[in-house]
C-alpha cells in the first residue's frame, strides 16, 4: 500500500510525509506489539542451534549455495555493466574481494575484534531498552501526532522537497518550534530517542575514526581511475553534512 503511493513519485514533499504518518504509526504499533517477542523466540532457538558447529556450518553452506544459484550472476552482470557508477564499482570491489566463504571469514577475523563485538552487543542492549521505553510510554501515538503537525507546517513557503532541509524548510520548521504551544514541543520520549541516537553516532565517530580513515583510503585507491566518481561521492557527502548541520 505505502510502496504504491510513492511508486511514481520523483520528489517527496513534507505534505506527502504528513499523509504517510498514519502508515508509519500502524507499523510502529505492530512492531511494539510483536517484534520483540518474535525476535526473542527466534534468537533463543537460533542460539541453541548455534552451539552445534555442524548446524552453523550447514546454514552458511546453504546460504552460499542459494546466493550462487539465485543472485551471484545477476549481481555480477549489474556490476560489470555499471562500473562507471559508485554502486557498480562497489559491487565489483566486493565480488573481487569476497570470492568464497573463507574470504569472508578471513575479512571478519582481520577486521573484527572483541571490542567491536562488545560495542555491538552493548548497542543492541541499549536499543532494546530504548525501544521498550518508547513503546511502553505510548510514544508511537505521541510521535505520530507531533510529526503530522510539524510536516503540515513545514510544507509550502518554498519548501517543496523533503530531501533538502536547509533554507525554506528549515525556516518553516523554526517558525513551528517558535510558536508558544506545548503542541509544538518534541515529546520527551522521542527526545530521549533522538539524544541516544546522537550520542551513539558521536561514540561511533570517536571510537572508530581510524577504521573509517582506513576505509576511506582504501576506497580512494580503488576509485583512483574514476576521479569523476570520487568528486560525485565528495559532493554527496558535503551535501549530507550541510543538511545535517541545518537539522542539528
Amino acid at each position: 500500500k505505502t510502496a504504491a503511493k510513492y511508486a511514481d513519485v520523483d520528489v517527496v514533499s513534507y505534505d506527502m510525509l504528513r499523509r504517510g504518518v498514519s502508515d508509519v504509526r500502524s507499523l510502529g504499533h505492530t512492531m511494539c506489539g510483536s517484534v520483540e517477542a518474535c525476535y526473542n523466540e527466534v534468537f533463543d532457538a537460533v542460539s541453541d542451534c548455534a552451539a552445534d558447529q555442524d548446524y552453523l556450518q550447514g546454514v552458511l553452506d546453504r546460504a552460499v549455495d542459494m546466493y550462487k544459484a539465485r543472485a551471484q550472476s545477476d549481481i555480477a552482470e549489474f556490476g560489470a555493466s555499471n562500473d562507471n557508477t559508485i554502486m557498480g564499482r562497489l559491487i565489483n570491489l566486493a565480488m573481487r574481494r569476497f570470492t568464497d566463504l573463507e574470504s569472508v571469514r578471513a575479512f571478519a577475523m582481520e577486521n573484527l575484534d572483541d571490542g567491536m563485538i562488545a560495542d555491538a552487543q552493548a548497542g543492541y542492549e541499549a536499543f532494546k531498552v530504548a525501544a521498550a521505553d518508547f513503546c511502553d510510554s505510548g510514544c508511537v501515538d505521541k510521535s505520530a501526532k507531533f510529526f503530522k503537525m510539524l510536516f503540515a507546517r513545514m510544507h509550502g513557503r518554498g519548501c517543496t522537497d523533503a530531501s533538502e532541509f536547509c533554507g525554506s524548510c528549515e525556516n518553516n520548521a523554526r517558525r513551528f518550534f517558535m510558536a508558544r504551544s506545548m503542541l509544538h514541543t518534541i515529546p520527551c520520549c522521542l527526545q530521549d530517542v533522538i539524544e541516544q541516537a546522537l550520542d551513539g553516532a558521536a561514540y561511533f565517530r570517536d571510537a572508530y575514526s581510524a577504521e573509517m580513515e582506513d576505509a576511506e583510503s582504501y576506497l580512494r585507491e580503488a576509485f583512483a581511475d574514476r576521479p569523476a566518481l570520487i568528486a560525485q561521492a565528495e559532493a554527496a557527502a558535503a551535501a549530507a553534512r550541510e543538511q545535517f548541520e541545518c537539522v542539528s
